[in-house]
């Protein structure tokens, strides 16, 4: 990860919109937030490897530890240099990571970089589908993905704290359900589409029958026409309100009574 989306991945994790990447936002006591939360994840860490005899792991919380050096001799010298301040999040960030991986290959937990790589693939796929799904006349699909949005934001608390399987979890029902949100939503566009196509259809066989009924004398033909024409305004409204599937059903219902009109002025369909 570059070391601008850590300070972004950071600041989530504290609670800070994603914009806040700022001199105004990324204070000094932010950032010692930050390094008191990796503390935290190494001294985990050395607990879980204390009765372990594992060289991997040990290899990753050493360089852990390592990197956690780095990232406070950077900060103590830091101030209020946003150049400083973040270069602090990136190396403390990155030192939380392998005492992360320490803790999974003793515990066989999800490798951190896999969960991040799926927590980032997420955020992405809601940003995509986020405008088309707020755009979409579809309240369960608008609903289903305000709880992915949730869901998202748990998996990102989850793996701050550590919580790998259960970040891992969330992010990717989270995904599901932005998914299927915006399937309900292509699904309405489609239906926007054949409503269209339907309604094109029956207004030209409606004028067919106009022209065939207009040669004859039949009532019972002209009472057809007209209850074909009373069926398609109403497939129109219907239309107009975003109800499609009423729209579909009352055109076709108009197309039929178009063609029973047809038949009885003995016109050819």
């Amino acid at each position: 990860m570059k070391p601008l989306t850590l300070v972004i991945a950071t600041l989530a994790l504290l609670g800070i919109g994603a914009t806040a990447a700022s001199a105004q936002t990324l204070t000094p006591d932010r950032v010692q937030y930050a390094l008191d939360m990796t503390d935290r994840r190494i001294d985990q860490a050395e607990m879980v490897l204390a009765s372990v005899g594992n060289d991997r792991a040990r290899a990753e919380l050493d360089l852990a530890i390592n990197i956690q050096a780095q990232a406070k001799s950077v900060f103590a010298s830091a101030g209020t240099d946003l150049r400083l301040l973040q270069r602090t999040v990136a190396l403390t960030l990155e030192a939380r990571s392998h005492a992360d991986r320490a803790i999974s290959i003793v515990k066989g937990l999800p490798d951190p970089d896999r969960v991040r790589m799926q927590l980032d693939r997420t955020a992405e796929v809601i940003d995509r589908a986020r405008q088309a799904i707020e755009e979409c006349n579809n309240e369960r699909a608008r609903n289903m993905l305000r709880v992915g949005i949730e869901m998202q934001t748990r998996a990102e608390a989850a793996f701050g704290e550590g919580r790998l399987l259960a970040a891992l979890q969330l992010t990717m029902s989270a995904r599901e359900r932005v998914l299927t949100a915006l399937r309900m939503c292509n699904q309405q566009e489609n239906q926007r589409d054949r409503a269209e196509q339907v309604l094109r259809r029956t207004s030209e066989i409606i004028l067919h029958a106009q022209d065939v009924v207009a040669e004859h004398t039949d009532e019972r033909a002209r009472e057809a026409l007209g209850r074909a024409q009373q069926l398609e305004d109403r497939a129109t409204d219907e239309f107009r309100q975003e109800h499609f599937e009423a729209s579909i059903r009352l055109s076709l219902a108009a197309r039929a009574a178009a063609y029973r009109a047809i038949r009885l002025a003995g016109g050819g369909l």
